[in-house]
């Protein structure tokens, strides 16, 4: 019982700490780096598919590539941006996640969007 509520108390703290991140906007010029510790989070129980974890690895590759390309002067590359949003939108509908999960990644993709749409207005 003592290590259910461990976890649990685990969980609330990453979630409340993913709201810190997500503050203010200094996460912009981190936001490739941001959704990419959410996936990972979030799939670390092992509940994914191999299939699944496959379009994961993937999806977290590109997100280290837009990463680098943000802070090698704020260029990237939409299509591998649209990519990382289409894989998003598919895991969002991931009925195996818990509610909550499902949540942070629908809050990544409208961030993901948002910089998609904004990206030349904002300051990196």
């Amino acid at each position: 019982m003592l290590a259910l509520f461990g976890l649990s108390a685990m969980a609330q703290d990453w979630y409340h700490d993913r709201l810190e991140r997500f503050r203010g906007e200094e996460w912009r010029g981190h936001i490739f780096e941001h959704v990419r510790t959410d996936l990972e989070h979030i799939w670390s129980a092992g509940n994914a598919a191999p299939r699944e974890r496959k379009r994961l690895d993937n999806t977290k590759r590109e997100l280290t590539d837009l990463q680098a390309q943000l802070q090698s002067g704020g260029r990237y590359n939409e299509g591998e941006l649209n990519d990382v949003i289409d894989s998003l939108v598919k895991s969002a509908n991931d009925q195996r996640l818990a509610p909550r999960d499902r949540d942070v990644i629908g809050d990544d993709l409208n961030r993901l969007r948002d910089y998609r749409a904004h990206h030349d207005t904002w300051r990196h």
